[in-house]
């Protein structure tokens, strides 16, 4: 009789910690809206983020970041500008690829636990405990963004976010936070800001292969990336010489 109570007891936990795991996919709408003292004309008053249990992505075609987990990748198409500058005879760089980019990055816990620790000359993230809210059907808890200036004044926000959705933590909004960020004003200064919150959810509609990397893309680190984007500049201004 024990043994069958070990068991069902066992079962029971295995059960609760398969519901808790983070199974959402769909479409996450967010609307923009300039909420400051000096309005700031909006070119896109909407855009999407694609989620998929725990990765997440936004973007096209043309350029897309994607989250897997703790591992970030931004793809982009920079083929045209290259053969452009190539064709003006500006370019000198010693890449050599098709121009069709993948920028890597893979967070490790080091640099996600230090982001927790107060920083007066940087930034760093301060996650606000018995504050929460609901919103679009989840529970939405409070985190601050401390991002201090040169003179150390604090011009950072407030960020509501759910744990409910996406990857562990958000490398497309929020950089850094641990869950996915569902409202939040950003300000720029001079009287301006922009709130950024979620409008709708969408579930489905979001396959697992759309989070696989092109073909025929050249993968580089973010030093090698660094410096092609140096090339590209001087190239601009060769251009314009």
């Amino acid at each position: 009789m024990k043994k069958t109570l070990t068991l069902l007891a066992l079962l029971a936990i295995t059960a609760t910690m398969l519901t808790a795991q983070n199974k959402f996919v769909g479409i996450v709408t967010y609307s923009l809206e300039s909420v400051g003292e000096v309005d700031v004309p909006l070119q896109n008053k909407s855009f999407q983020i694609f989620v998929y249990q725990d990765k997440a992505y936004l973007g096209n075609e043309q350029s897309k970041q994607i989250v897997n987990g703790r591992k970030m990748y931004v793809t982009m198409d920079l083929s045209q500008y290259i053969n452009y500058f190539q064709s003006q005879d500006v370019w000198e760089s010693e890449y050599e690829g098709s121009g069709k980019i993948i920028v890597t990055h893979e967070m490790t816990q080091e640099e996600l636990d230090s982001i927790t620790i107060p920083d007066t000359k940087g930034m760093y993230i301060e996650y606000v405990g018995g504050e929460t809210r609901e919103i679009q059907g989840f529970k939405a808890q409070k985190a601050k963004y401390h991002i201090f200036n040169e003179e150390g004044i604090d011009k950072g926000f407030d960020v509501w976010y759910t744990t409910e959705i996406g990857p562990e933590y958000d490398f497309v909004l929020c950089t850094g936070l641990k869950g996915f960020p569902l409202e939040f004003v950003q300000s720029s200064g001079d009287g301006k800001a922009v709130q950024y919150k979620v409008s709708e959810l969408t579930k489905g509609k979001v396959k697992d292969t759309d989070f696989m990397l092109p073909d025929g893309y050249d993968m580089l680190t973010e030093e090698a990336f660094s410096a092609l984007m140096k090339n590209i500049k001087e190239a601009q201004e060769l251009l314009s010489e």
